[in-house]
């Protein structure tokens, strides 16, 4: 045994022995958040295969770079991953002028999903259209208020974009660090949001939804018409959650996690447990996972310069 252990090669070795400990999922948002649905489905999966405990860990901040940087500079084993999102891997390169990390070095397990998001404003709002929600910005003096999980995340460079295509002159942001812009919203201190996690609350009933800003009608609400049935085709957005690595991590690991997240992703049970989260589960390679990042942080380079939107 001894003699073939030193014949195998380093890589079968690190698989075979894979998870060796518990794995730190890290969450770049707060506990409770959209998110954590989506990583519990799958992290519950992976330790009944793996065998060993896949443990959710948050590190919210900076729009996703708190968390982005420490996963960066953990120890490349495969027991520290990240939650990556459109904000961590394809926004903040284009928005933030000094990362301390290079999102391009990190390295893919696989993909989650994707899910949409909605224009939504409280059930008893005066605006029953996302043309009567134009209007009502365009004439007001102050500007209609609307809130985001943060400067320069996904609702926030949405909701710009919307504005410029819409020819909105102003409008008022309130970045909430947590999930109270819901809530706000339905008390009526916003005027309204563009949110993936906010269909929850429309399908309870407490908001309703507008439009949908996805390239088609979301299979679980295909009542709600798109961004671009309704004037403003640019206005889509497809959010993304996988999981990522730190440079260095043996791809005999990330393969690894990467079949059991494929084989996860294509039951059939499993899917209709995302799809009752709002979120399309996507079975793709660690290949169609980077191709996927690339065309959207491909798409957003552009918006983001146009909109101005640039922090230190």
């Amino acid at each position: 045994m001894a003699v073939l252990s030193a014949l195998m090669p380093a890589s079968s070795m690190a698989q075979a022995e894979y998870p060796s400990r518990p794995v730190k999922i890290i969450s770049p948002f707060p506990a409770g958040a959209f998110t954590d649905g989506i990583a519990r489905a799958y992290t519950k999966e992976l330790q009944d295969r793996l065998g060993q405990p896949f443990i959710l860990d948050h590190k919210p901040g900076a729009s996703t770079n708190i968390a982005t940087s420490f996963v960066s500079s953990a120890p490349a084993d495969g027991h520290t991953l990240l939650i990556s999102t459109l904000a961590s891997h394809s926004l903040n390169k284009w928005s933030y002028k000094n990362l301390n990390y290079d999102v391009e070095k990190m390295m893919s397990v696989g993909m989650m999903g994707v899910n949409a998001f909605y224009v939504v404003v409280r059930s008893d709002s005066p605006f029953n259209s996302l043309q009567d929600l134009i209007k009502a910005a365009k004439e007001s003096p102050n500007g209609l208020a609307y809130g985001s999980h943060g400067e320069g995340g996904a609702n926030h460079v949405v909701t710009e974009l919307f504005r410029t295509q819409a020819g909105i002159g102003k409008l008022i942001h309130v970045p909430y660090k947590g999930g109270e812009s819901h809530r706000d919203l339905i008390a009526g201190r916003l005027d309204f949001m563009i949110d993936g996690a906010a269909i929850n609350q429309v399908i309870g009933g407490r908001l309703k939804a507008l439009a949908v800003a996805y390239p088609k009608r979301w299979p679980t609400q295909e009542k709600i018409p798109t961004m671009a049935e309704s004037g403003y085709p640019e206005v889509t957005i497809a959010t993304y959650f996988g999981l990522s690595a730190p440079a260095g991590t043996p791809v005999a690991i990330l393969e690894k996690l990467n079949s059991h997240m494929r084989e996860i992703a294509r039951d059939a049970d499993f899917q209709k447990r995302m799809l009752a989260m709002n979120v399309q589960a996507l079975p793709m390679t660690r290949q169609e996972t980077d191709g996927f990042i690339k065309l959207q942080t491909d798409k957003w380079k552009p918006i983001l310069k146009s909109l101005n939107i640039s922090f230190e």
